[in-house]
């Protein structure tokens, strides 16, 4: 350093970089490397002189080669380029801007929150399983929690597991299940109730870890069929008292699962599981002995003096009303018989003769173990006051020796 010359020039071809020593007014030396790009003279700085040659040695070589950018960038410069890169992993630098300026012009302001919601949805943390053992497991789980399967999952459910018996539950898509629900099932009632078990699945499925537990399921993202509006299928009071005589005289053992029927509206299942320990004839009360479950069905409801009347006609009053399959049987002896009936009569003309009846649209869906909703939007105005009466005053004829009695309680 003694013997250096100054200023030291180091040269590339037709490219010269000078470094200077100069003396500063505190005492202390400086070194200031000096070179031109495109006609402007630029400088910097050094506390020593090693500094400075290496400094200028990399922007001899720079400005030789034509990179005239690279030289004259700062040493600050080059330090975020290098940080850059390091961040980017491997990635080349400008695919990765590019690939975060597509990002960004997605998601705007919010690409980590649609980056980690990405990530969430698409997250292996759980145990996958396949759609047949899904459907496996959730039938044996429904058992085990006392739920009968028979008529509802057990007639849809083997059927979703055998049509993706080898996939994994994880990867079957909406669109998979729609396109198979809408031809497996064109008819909407039936779509929505096979479409209505599958969500249950799903949900299960989530539930027990083997599908994301924040994400909402495939099933849930199908569409639900537009079902046609249903018209409310009745009888009049005549139609009901020639039914009531003629099971009577030609099918006495339905005589009682009909009465409940047309005078309580009790579900099919209700009729089917009621006992004669919860019909009261001397008070006229009838408590549903087992109520559909998840509506509110827990009730008793009122008997008129037509129905006791008709009820005291069946004699054996033990144990359940009728046979299992009462309903079924009532509803295909009379349509035998020349009746025509309309689906669910019995229930539906019940409540629109009672709402009649009371004009009472709360005490007409606390008897029926309906809601109000419901009892507004499809029983109103479908019957006048006097056919509501004459529903309830239906008495059989002849009966004078024929009441069987019954205990004071």
């Amino acid at each position: 350093m003694k013997t250096q010359r100054f200023p030291v020039s180091i040269k590339r071809g037709s490219v010269v970089v000078r470094v200077y020593k100069l003396s500063r007014g505190d005492g202390r030396t400086v070194f200031t490397l000096s070179w031109h790009v495109g006609g402007r003279r630029l400088t910097k700085q050094f506390a020593d002189f090693k500094g400075a040659y290496d400094e200028g040695i990399l922007k001899a070589d720079q400005l030789a080669a034509g990179r005239i950018e690279g030289a004259s960038m700062s040493q600050g410069d080059r330090d975020e380029l290098q940080a850059a890169r390091k961040l980017c992993e491997g990635i080349p630098l400008l695919n990765a801007l590019d690939e975060w300026r597509k990002v960004r012009k997605l998601t705007g302001e919010h690409a980590i929150q649609a980056a980690e919601a990405w990530a969430t949805r698409n997250s292996t943390a759980f145990e996958r399983v396949t759609v047949a053992d899904a459907v496996l497991h959730f039938m044996a789980a429904k058992k085990r929690a006392g739920v009968d399967v028979s008529c509802s999952y057990n007639k849809i459910l083997p059927t979703l597991g055998a049509k993706f018996a080898g996939r994994l539950i994880d990867t079957v898509t909406a669109r998979e299940l729609q396109t198979w629900m809408d031809e497996k099932y064109p008819h909407p009632v039936t779509r929505n109730t096979a479409r209505k078990r599958f969500v249950s699945l799903w949900r299960w499925c989530r539930k027990q870890g083997h599908l994301l537990r924040d994400a909402q399921t495939e099933a849930e993202q199908t569409d639900s069929a537009r079902e046609a509006v249903k018209e409310i299928g009745i009888i009049d009071a005549g139609t009901f008292f020639k039914l009531l005589e003629y099971f009577r005289a030609r099918h006495p053992e339905y005589l009682a699962a009909l009465a409940v029927a047309g005078f309580t509206g009790l579900r099919r299942s209700e009729i089917h599981e009621q006992t004669w320990e919860d019909i009261a004839l001397d008070r006229k009360i009838l408590r549903v002995t087992n109520a559909k479950k998840n509506t509110p069905a827990r009730r008793l409801v009122p008997l008129s003096d037509a129905a006791v009347e008709w009820l005291m006609l069946c004699g054996g009053r033990k144990e359940e009303i009728c046979t299992n399959l009462a309903v079924d049987r009532i509803r295909n002896i009379a349509r035998e018989a020349g009746f025509n009936l309309p689906e669910n009569c019995f229930r539906h003309s019940f409540i629109s003769h009672r709402v009649a009846q009371t004009g009472n649209v709360a005490e007409t869906a606390l008897e029926s173990g309906n809601s109000p909703t419901i009892i507004f939007q499809h029983y109103r105005e479908l019957f006048a006051k006097a056919d509501g009466e004459a529903w309830f005053c239906i008495r059989p004829t002849n009966t004078a020796d024929k009441l069987v009695a019954f205990p004071k309680g």
